[in-house]
């Protein structure tokens, strides 16, 4: 197996890292309409821990709280809640989380740039690739309509981008355990990636300091509290140390089962229609195109992420980062709900940290007119899709 990994790099963040982050803030900024959202579910979380406990005072409509045993708890994963302690602790329950989704997906951005600066890309097509990646991507809707469940991907990218850009540069062990815990406790799907980004690590006879015993010890022991704090959060909220919440809340859910786990096999064919076949509505009427509440097909919105194939398999960072995309990919395809009122396929973003290094090596090695114009178009659709949400309420998530 051939590599394309050699000696990390060095190169971190820049001036240039903090001009594309203005730069992506500033475009967020004003994707959100500086509002908020009401389904703001990490908020009250944060706000009930600062009063003592985990469980939430009496949610409002809509936000999907579970009832158990006289309460209700948050089941989404709950790291977003604690970086938005110290607002909340200040601006109470009107702390606004869109703005800390801005803010997040602006840091994600500046890694993407770092992370493929340390891959060794050209200056010119890395500022292809963080366009891509910032504004081809459902990062972007996601970041100005974000309500919880947008919100936790934001911030799980932000982690993965931060996690992948450490690991082609210094690699230190407890950094890049932090970096993952932190993304797992808030996207469960993506402690999947954990796996092939150890071998990528620690494994194969290219990789030298980072794959000594010490080192990887050290990463392993830092993931300890990921487990440690998983296991104790669910027993607090459900008395067990299993995560029952998703399998609870799809008991209840009008379009879930009354028995069974969320994750079934009969889910599978209408989660790859979404993902790659779902087309948008069309209108008689202007604009003509109508995204649905079921989203819209990666094919329409982000064809520039087939990019990827382009880079094979079998060179050991094209297997650990295809590994990383289909271990992180498989919940969402096999999950009773594609992501519902939704631009895009939000459950993409569990994956596309992933893709992004399998992007840049596939423009890096064919930097041809046809993937050029896959990302110019899928920022134009990722465009449409902000500018149809505000200018038609488009999803229920889009504030009035």
């Amino acid at each position: 197996m051939t590599t394309d990994i050699e000696q990390p790099a060095t190169r971190g963040f820049s001036a240039r890292s903090a001009l594309i982050f203005c730069v992506a803030l500033a475009v967020y900024l004003v994707s959100t309409g500086f509002r908020d959202t009401v389904y703001n579910n990490h908020v009250l979380l944060a706000y009930a821990w600062l009063h003592g406990h985990i469980w939430i005072d009496g949610p409002p409509p809509g936000i999907d709280a579970l009832p158990f045993q006289g309460h209700y708890y948050i089941i989404e994963g709950p790291f977003p809640a604690v970086l938005l302690l110290p607002f909340v602790a200040i601006f109470g329950l009107q702390t606004n989380q869109v703005i800390l989704a801005a803010v997040c997906a602006a840091v994600a951005v500046a890694a993407s740039d770092v992370l493929f600066a340390r891959m060794g890309i050209e200056s010119r097509l890395r500022a292809w690739l963080v366009a891509f990646f910032g504004f081809g991507t459902v990062l972007w809707w996601c970041e100005a309509f974000a309500a919880v469940w947008m919100l936790a991907h934001v911030v799980a990218v932000m982690f993965a981008m931060l996690a992948l850009a450490e690991g082609f540069g210094k690699r230190r062990p407890i950094l890049m355990a932090v970096l993952l815990s932190c993304m797992t406790l808030t996207r469960f799907p993506m402690v999947l990636a954990i796996v092939p980004l150890s071998y990528w690590l620690f494994g194969g006879d290219d990789v030298r300091e980072a794959r000594s015993s010490k080192a990887a010890w050290s990463f392993v022991l830092a993931l300890v509290p990921l487990f440690v704090v998983y296991v104790a959060y669910n027993y607090a909220r459900w008395h067990t140390f299993s995560d029952i919440g998703y399998t609870l809340w799809y008991h209840s859910d009008q379009v879930g089962e009354p028995t069974g786990p969320p994750f079934k096999l009969h889910y599978l064919p209408f989660n790859l229609y979404s993902f790659f076949f779902y087309p948008p509505a069309f209108m008689d009427d202007f604009p003509w195109l109508k995204p649905t509440s079921f989203g819209v097909a990666l094919t329409f919105t982000s064809p520039a992420l087939a990019i990827a194939l382009l880079t094979s398999p079998r060179t050991r960072e094209g297997l650990v980062f295809w590994s990383a995309t289909i271990l992180t990919a498989i919940p969402s395809l096999f999950y009773y709900v594609n992501g519902f009122e939704q631009f895009g396929m939000r459950h993409s973003l569990d994956f596309t940290p992933f893709l992004m290094p399998l992007v840049a090596r596939g423009l890096q090695r064919y930097p041809t007119g046809l993937s050029f114009g896959l990302i110019v178009y899928s920022i134009m659709a990722n465009a449409y899709g902000v500018w149809y949400s505000w200018a038609y309420h488009g999803f229920t998530v889009v504030p009035h």
